[in-house]
Protein backbone atom coordinates (compact mmCIF):
# COMPACT_ATOMS: atom_id res chain seq x y z
CA UNK A 1 0.00 0.00 0.00
CA UNK A 2 2.86 2.40 0.80
CA UNK A 3 4.21 1.77 -2.72
CA UNK A 4 0.90 2.84 -4.29
CA UNK A 5 0.69 5.93 -2.06
CA UNK A 6 4.22 6.89 -3.07
CA UNK A 7 3.29 6.50 -6.74
CA UNK A 8 0.26 8.75 -6.35
CA UNK A 9 2.40 11.38 -4.60
CA UNK A 10 4.84 11.32 -7.53
CA UNK A 11 1.97 11.73 -9.98
CA UNK A 12 0.59 14.69 -7.99
CA UNK A 13 3.98 16.42 -8.13
CA UNK A 14 4.46 15.89 -11.88
CA UNK A 15 0.85 16.42 -12.98
CA UNK A 16 0.90 20.28 -12.98
CA UNK A 17 3.85 20.29 -15.39
CA UNK A 18 2.31 17.59 -17.58
CA UNK A 19 -1.02 19.44 -17.61
CA UNK A 20 0.76 22.60 -18.73
CA UNK A 21 2.47 20.75 -21.59
CA UNK A 22 -0.77 19.07 -22.65
CA UNK A 23 -2.93 22.19 -22.38
CA UNK A 24 -2.35 23.33 -25.97
CA UNK A 25 -3.12 19.97 -27.68
CA UNK A 26 -6.08 19.37 -25.34
CA UNK A 27 -7.52 22.82 -26.04
CA UNK A 28 -6.90 22.43 -29.78
CA UNK A 29 -8.73 19.09 -29.76
CA UNK A 30 -11.69 20.49 -27.81
CA UNK A 31 -12.04 23.61 -29.92
CA UNK A 32 -11.80 21.58 -33.11
CA UNK A 33 -14.58 19.20 -32.05
CA UNK A 34 -16.79 21.35 -29.81
CA UNK A 35 -15.83 24.99 -30.36
CA UNK A 36 -15.38 25.80 -26.67
CA UNK A 37 -13.87 24.57 -23.43
CA UNK A 38 -16.06 24.51 -20.32
CA UNK A 39 -14.85 24.13 -16.73
CA UNK A 40 -16.64 20.79 -16.35
CA UNK A 41 -15.11 19.44 -19.56
CA UNK A 42 -11.64 20.57 -18.48
CA UNK A 43 -12.02 18.83 -15.10
CA UNK A 44 -13.08 15.57 -16.75
CA UNK A 45 -10.27 15.66 -19.32
CA UNK A 46 -7.51 16.44 -16.86
CA UNK A 47 -8.89 13.83 -14.45
CA UNK A 48 -8.37 11.35 -17.29
CA UNK A 49 -4.81 12.61 -17.80
CA UNK A 50 -4.13 12.31 -14.06
CA UNK A 51 -5.44 8.74 -14.06
CA UNK A 52 -3.20 7.77 -17.01
CA UNK A 53 -0.21 9.32 -15.28
CA UNK A 54 -0.91 7.30 -12.13
CA UNK A 55 -1.40 4.10 -14.11
CA UNK A 56 1.88 4.60 -15.97
CA UNK A 57 3.82 5.30 -12.79
CA UNK A 58 2.38 2.20 -11.16
CA UNK A 59 3.76 0.19 -14.06
CA UNK A 60 7.32 1.61 -14.00
CA UNK A 61 7.92 2.68 -10.38
CA UNK A 62 9.92 2.26 -8.25
CA UNK A 63 12.93 2.57 -10.53
CA UNK A 64 15.65 0.13 -9.46
CA UNK A 65 19.43 0.55 -9.59
CA UNK A 66 20.68 -0.33 -13.13
CA UNK A 67 23.56 -2.28 -11.61
CA UNK A 68 21.11 -4.43 -9.67
CA UNK A 69 18.96 -4.97 -12.79
CA UNK A 70 22.01 -6.08 -14.79
CA UNK A 71 22.56 -8.94 -12.33
CA UNK A 72 18.97 -10.24 -12.46
CA UNK A 73 18.44 -13.77 -13.71
CA UNK A 74 14.65 -13.88 -13.39
CA UNK A 75 12.37 -14.69 -16.33
CA UNK A 76 11.60 -11.88 -18.75
CA UNK A 77 8.29 -13.20 -20.11
CA UNK A 78 5.38 -15.34 -18.98
CA UNK A 79 3.48 -16.52 -22.05
CA UNK A 80 1.21 -19.22 -20.60
CA UNK A 81 -2.43 -18.01 -20.50
CA UNK A 82 -4.23 -18.34 -17.14
CA UNK A 83 -1.00 -19.14 -15.30
CA UNK A 84 -2.34 -16.79 -12.61
CA UNK A 85 -4.98 -19.40 -11.71
CA UNK A 86 -2.36 -22.05 -11.09
CA UNK A 87 -0.23 -19.63 -9.06
CA UNK A 88 -3.26 -18.64 -6.97
CA UNK A 89 -4.09 -22.21 -5.95
CA UNK A 90 -0.43 -23.06 -5.29
CA UNK A 91 0.67 -19.92 -3.41
CA UNK A 92 -2.44 -18.60 -1.66
CA UNK A 93 -3.31 -21.68 0.36
CA UNK A 94 -6.88 -21.46 -0.90
CA UNK A 95 -9.08 -24.52 -0.40
CA UNK A 96 -12.69 -24.58 -1.44
CA UNK A 97 -13.61 -27.09 1.27
CA UNK A 98 -11.82 -25.15 4.02
CA UNK A 99 -13.54 -21.75 4.47
CA UNK A 100 -10.95 -20.58 7.00
CA UNK A 101 -8.43 -20.30 4.09
CA UNK A 102 -10.57 -17.96 2.04
CA UNK A 103 -9.79 -14.68 3.81
CA UNK A 104 -6.08 -15.42 3.86
CA UNK A 105 -6.19 -16.28 0.16
CA UNK A 106 -7.88 -12.97 -0.67
CA UNK A 107 -5.08 -11.15 1.15
CA UNK A 108 -2.31 -13.05 -0.61
CA UNK A 109 -0.13 -11.57 -3.34
CA UNK A 110 -1.33 -14.31 -5.70
CA UNK A 111 -4.83 -12.77 -5.56
CA UNK A 112 -4.01 -9.07 -5.08
CA UNK A 113 -1.72 -8.84 -8.10
CA UNK A 114 -4.33 -10.08 -10.63
CA UNK A 115 -6.99 -7.98 -8.89
CA UNK A 116 -4.79 -4.90 -9.19
CA UNK A 117 -4.21 -5.54 -12.91
CA UNK A 118 -7.96 -5.72 -13.45
CA UNK A 119 -8.62 -2.53 -11.47
CA UNK A 120 -5.72 -0.71 -13.17
CA UNK A 121 -7.62 -0.26 -16.44
CA UNK A 122 -11.17 -0.12 -15.09
CA UNK A 123 -11.13 3.73 -15.06
CA UNK A 124 -9.78 3.66 -18.62
CA UNK A 125 -12.75 1.65 -19.86
CA UNK A 126 -15.07 4.06 -18.08
CA UNK A 127 -13.44 7.18 -19.52
CA UNK A 128 -13.34 5.98 -23.13
CA UNK A 129 -17.04 5.12 -23.03
CA UNK A 130 -18.21 8.09 -20.96
CA UNK A 131 -16.22 10.85 -22.60
CA UNK A 132 -15.08 9.50 -25.98
CA UNK A 133 -18.28 7.46 -26.46
CA UNK A 134 -16.40 4.38 -27.59
CA UNK A 135 -18.30 1.22 -28.43
CA UNK A 136 -17.66 -2.02 -26.57
CA UNK A 137 -15.48 -3.26 -29.42
CA UNK A 138 -13.39 -0.09 -29.48
CA UNK A 139 -13.12 -0.11 -25.66
CA UNK A 140 -11.73 -3.65 -25.75
CA UNK A 141 -9.23 -2.74 -28.48
CA UNK A 142 -8.17 0.46 -26.68
CA UNK A 143 -7.78 -1.35 -23.35
CA UNK A 144 -5.71 -4.09 -24.96
CA UNK A 145 -3.48 -1.51 -26.69
CA UNK A 146 -2.95 0.37 -23.42
CA UNK A 147 -2.07 -2.89 -21.66
CA UNK A 148 0.30 -3.87 -24.48
CA UNK A 149 2.01 -0.49 -24.18
CA UNK A 150 2.50 -1.10 -20.44
CA UNK A 151 3.82 -4.62 -20.98
CA UNK A 152 6.20 -3.58 -23.77
CA UNK A 153 7.44 -0.75 -21.56
CA UNK A 154 8.36 -3.37 -18.98
CA UNK A 155 9.78 -5.85 -21.52
CA UNK A 156 12.03 -3.18 -23.07
CA UNK A 157 13.52 -2.29 -19.70
CA UNK A 158 11.87 1.13 -19.77
CA UNK A 159 12.66 1.69 -23.48
CA UNK A 160 16.14 0.14 -23.18
CA UNK A 161 17.29 2.52 -20.46
CA UNK A 162 17.93 -0.58 -18.35
CA UNK A 163 20.11 -3.47 -19.59
CA UNK A 164 17.19 -5.89 -19.25
CA UNK A 165 13.57 -5.97 -18.00
CA UNK A 166 13.15 -5.43 -14.27
CA UNK A 167 9.48 -6.46 -14.39
CA UNK A 168 7.84 -9.47 -16.03
CA UNK A 169 6.00 -9.32 -19.34
CA UNK A 170 2.91 -11.41 -18.54
CA UNK A 171 0.25 -12.48 -21.01
CA UNK A 172 -2.17 -12.80 -18.09
CA UNK A 173 -1.73 -9.07 -17.43
CA UNK A 174 -2.83 -8.37 -21.00
CA UNK A 175 -6.01 -10.37 -20.44
CA UNK A 176 -6.73 -8.86 -17.02
CA UNK A 177 -6.12 -5.29 -18.17
CA UNK A 178 -8.39 -5.81 -21.16
CA UNK A 179 -11.03 -7.32 -18.88
CA UNK A 180 -10.63 -4.33 -16.57
CA UNK A 181 -11.33 -1.94 -19.43
CA UNK A 182 -14.41 -3.96 -20.38
CA UNK A 183 -15.59 -3.90 -16.75
CA UNK A 184 -15.23 -0.12 -16.72
CA UNK A 185 -17.28 0.02 -19.91
CA UNK A 186 -20.18 -1.85 -18.30
CA UNK A 187 -19.97 0.20 -15.08
CA UNK A 188 -20.12 3.52 -16.97
CA UNK A 189 -23.92 4.06 -16.66
CA UNK A 190 -23.63 3.72 -12.87
CA UNK A 191 -20.50 5.87 -12.36
CA UNK A 192 -21.60 8.53 -14.88
CA UNK A 193 -24.57 9.43 -12.67
CA UNK A 194 -22.28 11.36 -10.30
CA UNK A 195 -20.48 13.20 -13.12
CA UNK A 196 -21.57 16.01 -15.48
CA UNK A 197 -24.05 14.90 -18.11
CA UNK A 198 -22.11 14.29 -21.32
CA UNK A 199 -24.87 15.46 -23.68
CA UNK A 200 -25.44 18.59 -21.63
CA UNK A 201 -21.74 19.43 -21.83
CA UNK A 202 -21.94 19.18 -25.62
CA UNK A 203 -25.01 21.42 -25.73
CA UNK A 204 -23.28 24.06 -23.60
CA UNK A 205 -20.17 23.86 -25.78
CA UNK A 206 -22.21 24.27 -28.97
CA UNK A 207 -23.92 27.38 -27.59
CA UNK A 208 -20.63 28.94 -26.47
CA UNK A 209 -18.91 28.07 -29.76
CA UNK A 210 -20.97 30.72 -31.55
CA UNK A 211 -18.92 33.39 -29.76
CA UNK A 212 -15.19 33.21 -30.48
CA UNK A 213 -13.51 33.45 -27.08
CA UNK A 214 -10.12 34.99 -26.40
CA UNK A 215 -8.76 31.62 -25.31
CA UNK A 216 -9.83 30.08 -28.60
CA UNK A 217 -8.08 32.84 -30.52
CA UNK A 218 -5.01 32.47 -28.33
CA UNK A 219 -4.81 28.73 -29.03
CA UNK A 220 -4.97 29.44 -32.78
CA UNK A 221 -2.25 32.08 -32.41
CA UNK A 222 -0.04 29.72 -30.39
CA UNK A 223 -0.33 27.08 -33.10
CA UNK A 224 0.39 29.57 -35.87
CA UNK A 225 3.05 31.75 -34.26
CA UNK A 226 4.47 29.37 -31.67
CA UNK A 227 4.58 26.20 -33.76
CA UNK A 228 4.10 26.74 -37.50
CA UNK A 229 6.16 29.93 -37.86
CA UNK A 230 9.00 28.55 -35.75
CA UNK A 231 9.00 25.27 -37.66
CA UNK A 232 9.12 27.12 -40.98
CA UNK A 233 11.93 29.31 -39.68
CA UNK A 234 13.92 26.23 -38.66
CA UNK A 235 13.37 24.49 -42.01
CA UNK A 236 14.27 27.60 -44.01
CA UNK A 237 17.42 28.17 -41.96
CA UNK A 238 18.38 24.52 -42.37
CA UNK A 239 17.83 24.74 -46.11
CA UNK A 240 20.06 27.81 -46.47
CA UNK A 241 22.75 26.21 -44.32
CA UNK A 242 22.72 23.13 -46.56
CA UNK A 243 23.48 25.34 -49.56
CA UNK A 244 26.19 27.13 -47.56
CA UNK A 245 24.37 30.43 -47.10
CA UNK A 246 24.98 30.54 -43.35
CA UNK A 247 24.86 34.32 -43.05
CA UNK A 248 21.45 34.44 -44.73
CA UNK A 249 20.21 31.51 -42.62
CA UNK A 250 20.52 33.64 -39.46
CA UNK A 251 19.05 36.82 -40.95
CA UNK A 252 15.70 38.35 -39.86
CA UNK A 253 14.35 37.55 -43.33
CA UNK A 254 14.63 33.82 -42.68
CA UNK A 255 13.97 33.92 -38.95
CA UNK A 256 10.83 36.07 -39.12
CA UNK A 257 9.78 37.77 -42.36
CA UNK A 258 9.56 34.75 -44.70
CA UNK A 259 7.85 32.38 -42.20
CA UNK A 260 5.34 35.11 -41.32
CA UNK A 261 4.64 35.90 -44.98
CA UNK A 262 4.05 32.21 -45.73
CA UNK A 263 2.16 30.95 -42.65
CA UNK A 264 0.06 33.83 -41.33
CA UNK A 265 -0.12 36.41 -44.13
CA UNK A 266 -0.02 34.59 -47.46
CA UNK A 267 -1.94 31.48 -46.37
CA UNK A 268 -5.04 33.31 -44.99
CA UNK A 269 -5.11 35.53 -48.07
CA UNK A 270 -5.17 32.43 -50.28
CA UNK A 271 -7.69 30.55 -48.10
CA UNK A 272 -10.07 33.49 -47.47
CA UNK A 273 -9.11 34.02 -43.82
CA UNK A 274 -7.89 30.65 -42.53
CA UNK A 275 -4.49 29.78 -41.10
CA UNK A 276 -3.45 26.35 -39.86
CA UNK A 277 -4.19 27.35 -36.25
CA UNK A 278 -7.52 28.90 -37.13
CA UNK A 279 -8.52 25.83 -39.15
CA UNK A 280 -7.75 23.59 -36.17
CA UNK A 281 -9.91 25.59 -33.74
CA UNK A 282 -12.56 26.23 -36.41
CA UNK A 283 -12.43 30.02 -36.79
CA UNK A 284 -11.60 32.36 -39.68
CA UNK A 285 -11.15 36.03 -40.50
CA UNK A 286 -14.29 37.65 -41.91
CA UNK A 287 -16.10 40.98 -42.15
CA UNK A 288 -17.71 42.31 -38.93
CA UNK A 289 -21.12 41.15 -40.21
CA UNK A 290 -19.83 37.62 -40.78
CA UNK A 291 -19.57 37.77 -44.58
CA UNK A 292 -16.29 36.75 -46.28
CA UNK A 293 -13.57 39.39 -46.01
CA UNK A 294 -11.72 40.61 -49.07
CA UNK A 295 -8.13 39.55 -49.60
CA UNK A 296 -6.97 43.12 -49.04
CA UNK A 297 -8.70 43.35 -45.65
CA UNK A 298 -7.19 40.03 -44.57
CA UNK A 299 -3.77 41.21 -45.73
CA UNK A 300 -4.15 44.51 -43.82
CA UNK A 301 -5.20 42.76 -40.62
CA UNK A 302 -2.37 40.24 -40.65
CA UNK A 303 0.20 42.86 -41.59
CA UNK A 304 -0.94 45.14 -38.71
CA UNK A 305 -0.63 42.24 -36.29
CA UNK A 306 2.60 40.56 -37.41
CA UNK A 307 4.60 43.40 -38.99
CA UNK A 308 3.60 46.18 -36.60
CA UNK A 309 2.12 45.05 -33.29
CA UNK A 310 4.31 42.04 -32.50
CA UNK A 311 7.62 43.59 -33.63
CA UNK A 312 6.95 46.64 -31.43
CA UNK A 313 5.98 44.42 -28.51
CA UNK A 314 9.12 42.30 -28.92
CA UNK A 315 11.23 45.40 -29.48
CA UNK A 316 10.00 46.92 -26.21
CA UNK A 317 11.03 43.83 -24.23
CA UNK A 318 14.40 43.62 -25.98
CA UNK A 319 15.13 47.31 -25.48
CA UNK A 320 14.14 47.13 -21.81
CA UNK A 321 16.45 44.15 -21.33
CA UNK A 322 19.35 46.00 -22.99
CA UNK A 323 18.93 49.08 -20.84
CA UNK A 324 18.72 47.03 -17.65
CA UNK A 325 21.65 44.73 -18.33
CA UNK A 326 24.13 46.87 -20.33
CA UNK A 327 25.15 50.24 -18.92
CA UNK A 328 26.98 51.16 -22.14
CA UNK A 329 23.67 51.16 -24.02
CA UNK A 330 22.02 53.69 -21.70
CA UNK A 331 22.31 56.56 -24.16
CA UNK A 332 19.85 59.36 -24.86
CA UNK A 333 19.06 57.83 -28.26
CA UNK A 334 18.21 54.43 -26.77
CA UNK A 335 16.05 56.02 -24.08
CA UNK A 336 14.09 57.91 -26.75
CA UNK A 337 13.59 54.65 -28.70
CA UNK A 338 12.46 52.93 -25.51
CA UNK A 339 10.00 55.75 -24.74
CA UNK A 340 8.45 55.55 -28.22
CA UNK A 341 8.16 51.78 -28.00
CA UNK A 342 6.61 52.17 -24.54
CA UNK A 343 3.90 54.49 -25.88
CA UNK A 344 2.80 51.91 -28.42
CA UNK A 345 3.08 49.06 -25.88
CA UNK A 346 0.94 50.92 -23.34
CA UNK A 347 -1.64 51.52 -26.06
CA UNK A 348 -1.66 47.79 -26.95
CA UNK A 349 -2.14 46.81 -23.30
CA UNK A 350 -4.87 49.41 -22.81
CA UNK A 351 -6.65 48.25 -25.97
CA UNK A 352 -6.51 44.63 -24.80
CA UNK A 353 -7.78 45.48 -21.29
CA UNK A 354 -10.55 47.71 -22.61
CA UNK A 355 -11.63 45.05 -25.08
CA UNK A 356 -11.66 42.40 -22.36
CA UNK A 357 -13.60 44.54 -19.87
CA UNK A 358 -16.21 45.66 -22.40
CA UNK A 359 -16.40 42.13 -23.84
CA UNK A 360 -15.78 43.34 -27.34
CA UNK A 361 -13.96 40.91 -29.60
CA UNK A 362 -12.17 43.44 -31.81
CA UNK A 363 -8.67 44.76 -31.15
CA UNK A 364 -7.35 47.85 -32.90
CA UNK A 365 -5.98 45.95 -35.93
CA UNK A 366 -9.44 44.41 -36.50
CA UNK A 367 -10.98 47.90 -36.33
CA UNK A 368 -8.42 49.24 -38.80
CA UNK A 369 -8.94 46.37 -41.25
CA UNK A 370 -12.70 46.06 -40.60
CA UNK A 371 -12.46 42.34 -39.79
CA UNK A 372 -13.29 39.89 -36.99
CA UNK A 373 -12.88 36.22 -36.13
CA UNK A 374 -15.98 34.10 -36.69
CA UNK A 375 -16.89 30.55 -35.76
CA UNK A 376 -16.80 27.98 -38.60
CA UNK A 377 -17.84 24.94 -36.60
CA UNK A 378 -21.22 23.74 -37.90
CA UNK A 379 -23.15 20.95 -36.17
Amino acid sequence: MSLYIGTVKTAILIFPFLALILSLPVLAFEYHHYGSMTIKRAIVLFAFVFYLLNAYFMVILPLPDPAVVAKLTTEKMQLIPFNMVRVFFVDSGFSLVHPHTWVHALRSFAFLQPAFNLLLTLPFGFFVRYYFRASMKHTIIASFCLSLFFELTQLSGLYFIYPRPYRLFDVDDLMLNTLGGLTGYYLTPIIAKILPNRDRMDQTSSQRALSVSWLRRFVAWMIDYGLVVNLLSFLLALGFKLIYLNSFATSPVVNYILPILIAVVGLPVLTNGTTIGKAIVRIKIANPNGTPATKMRILERQAFLYFFTLPIWNGWFNQANRLLTNEALRTERNYIIFALLSLFTVYFVFDLLATTITRRDLLFYDHLAHTKNINTLIK
